[in-house]
């Protein structure tokens, strides 16, 4: 009886320590599906070389007129969970609400993108970069650049890819452009609704032949039978996998997300091709595929899905992630499993109420889509050999007062297991961020571009960033200016985005390039897009960060080096609200000295330094929007 005692004891006990162990490691993989549906194309052939097609404009005969692309998120997201009340208050418990101390990026390439060429919102503006060439699209049109700027092609209507192509397809949106690194190959995706609301539904995808996007291309067109909305295409070694939303034929009610896998292989050599189909039912979030940059994961690594989590009390707010076992041998030993579900900062995805019209934008009471809580493209995987990482963002509210900011995750994972690594709330000012994108680059830095807007400016296109082995959850650069917005939208349906684009260059795995829409002139649908390509490395601290203005403040810390106490001392030409920080050398802040408003004239603070280390640090100024920093040396 004691031996069985002790094993009852023992038994319970290693029960205990598994359950510890898989909470710990943030396992609760409770689904293994494999696929509902298996699917050839209904067609597929190859186009003619696309410089010897003529490039076609959207038709005016289009039978929706103007359009607006459909999105069901919001019934979604909000609808679905029976309530707009979120009851967690106050401050984001990663918020960041300064701007970093180290030098802004400067734009290599700054041009201007597709516009307005048809009456249809939003613009969904997606592009990615090749060995040679850059590709925007928009709803309803693509346009191919050289990597300098140029325009090379267009800008075209996407159905010019899709000339001549059997069946009865209408071009209808939801871009998505991939340049697959690891074959040189270009893939262009959008979704067919030619008899929207009600099904077939169509998803078209073209796959260059070669290198060159203006020579041939494979098309494909894949049935389904419910919408699949929002669709988002990623780059893996075994397959191009999809993540959609789907809703039912004719009433559009919300049937779950899908996972979805392309046959690759057989694509890029213009095969039939086979597409499987993973559906997990309506208490599941939108799903976002994971989309491959840099050298190929280990091996027999699956596909990567991830959705975002927002408990309306706060306490469990988590991502979840799925992973796709694709095994083309055999079809039906196909599965997706998971949700590993990772324990991120709470956070609230509650803007507005569902209330679309919620951005405010200077020179209109016209607000603009939020597009919060769910996970915004694109989920960049890296395998780094002892690591891998995952980054991704969304939009959440920073005070529980609707201030839109930007949450970013680095998820890494040293075997099968994710985690969070790091993560923040970027949102520096009183002004709203979002619809952002985020990318890593080869050495680790990572960069955060999205539209940027507030009662007292246009919406315009920002980036920050922060260097590999910056303070975690710390966007250390300062924020720089991609073109600021002359112009609001004032249409009455404040769609805005639903997405941007920020992507790295193959070719020196260090160059981000990144797309997104502004306006020029208030109005209802005349949308820009901007294109712009910078890098980061290891940046200086900035003097001056707005030289343009020819505002300095003349800052000047004395004695410099110092041991103990220094004055602080600078001059405003006019009245502003002065924030006074000193930052040690990882763009820590270590002390904050002056944060109010001063009259113009000289002013000066003293500053004690006696219980500081040795070291650099950097004392800097930020009045009305314009940033200096000095230099100080603290020695013992």
């Amino acid at each position: 009886m004691q031996l069985a005692g002790f094993q009852i004891a023992h038994k319970i006990s290693f029960i205990v320590l598994l359950l510890i162990l898989f909470r710990n490691a943030g396992i609760a993989q409770n689904t293994v599906l494999h696929p509902s549906e298996i699917a050839f194309p209904v067609a597929h052939d190859v186009s003619p070389p696309l410089l010897g097609m003529p490039i076609l404009q959207p038709s005016i005969g289009n039978p929706r007129g103007e359009m607006e692309i459909p999105n069901q998120n919001y019934s979604l997201i909000f609808n679905k969970q029976n309530s707009f009340t979120e009851t967690v208050s106050g401050r984001d418990p990663v918020l960041q609400d300064s701007e970093g101390v180290f030098l802004a990026i400067n734009t290599i390439v700054n041009i201007e993108g597709i516009g307005k060429i048809y009456t249809v919102i939003p613009p969904d503006p997606a592009g990615d970069v090749g060995t040679n060439q850059y590709i925007q699209a928009t709803n309803l049109h693509f346009a191919i650049y050289s990597k300098s700027g140029a325009l090379l092609y267009g800008p075209a209507a996407l159905s010019t890819i899709w000339q001549g192509f059997p069946g009865p397809h209408t071009s209808d949106g939801d871009p998505v452009v991939l340049y697959d690194h690891l074959a040189d190959r270009w893939l262009i995706t959008q979704f067919s609704l030619p008899n929207f609301p009600n099904g077939p539904y169509y998803e078209l995808i073209a796959l260059s032949q070669t290198p060159d996007p203006l020579g041939a291309w494979h098309r494909y067109s894949f049935q389904f039978d419910k919408m699949p909305d929002y669709p988002k295409v990623g780059v893996w070694s075994d397959g191009y996998y999809m993540s959609a939303n789907l809703f039912s034929s004719g009433e559009l009610k919300y049937k779950g997300p899908a996972a979805i896998v392309l046959e690759r292989d057989s694509m890029l050599t213009g095969k039939t091709a086979r597409m499987m189909v993973f559906e997990l039912g309506t208490d599941k979030q939108p799903l976002l595929a994971a989309d491959l940059d840099g050298q190929l994961p280990p091996s027999g690594s699956p596909g990567y899905f991830l959705s975002a989590i927002d408990d309306p009390d706060g306490a469990g707010d988590h991502l979840e992630l799925f992973s796709l076992h694709t095994n083309w041998g055999n079809l039906s030993n196909s599965t997706l499993t998971g949700p590993q579900s990772i324990t991120v900062a709470a956070y609230d995805g509650n803007m507005c109420n569902g209330n679309k019209s919620c951005i405010p934008q200077a020179g209109t009471t016209r607000g603009l889509d939020a597009l919060s809580s769910y996970l915004m493209m694109k989920l960049q995987y890296r395998n780094f050999g002892s690591y891998q990482v995952l980054m991704t963002n969304q939009t959440v509210d920073v005070e529980a007062n609707d201030h839109a900011g930007i949450r970013w995750y680095e998820l890494r994972s040293q075997d099968t297991n994710w985690s969070v690594y790091q993560q923040g709330t970027y949102a520096p000012d009183a002004n709203h961020r979002w619809i952002g994108s985020i990318a890593m680059d080869g050495s680790g830095n990572v960069a955060l571009a999205y539209s940027v807007s507030g009662a007292g400016i246009y919406p315009s296109i920002r980036a920050t960033g922060r260097r590999a082995g910056d303070p975690p959850g710390y966007m250390s650069l300062m924020e720089a200016t991609v073109i600021e917005g002359t112009g609001a939208q004032n249409d009455a349906s404040s769609r805005w985005g639903d997405y941007s684009c920020l992507t790295v260059d193959p070719v020196d795995n260090r160059t981000f390039w990144y797309t997104n829409e502004y306006y020029g002139t208030t109005s209802t649908w005349d949308w820009k897009t901007r294109i712009a390509s910078f890098t980061i490395d290891n940046l200086p601290v900035s003097n001056k960060k707005h030289l343009e203005t020819g505002y300095a403040f003349n800052l000047k810390c004395y004695p410099n080096p110092l041991s103990n106490l220094a004055t602080i001392t600078w001059q405003l030409k006019t009245a502003g609200y002065v924030e006074l920080n000193i930052y040690d050398f990882t763009g820590r802040k270590t002390a904050a000295l002056v944060n109010a408003e001063m009259p113009e004239g000289m002013h000066q603070e003293v500053f004690d330094a006696a219980k500081l280390p040795e070291g650099m640090y950097f004392c800097l100024i930020r009045v009305n929007g314009v940033a200096e920093t000095v230099e100080m040396i603290v020695t013992k």
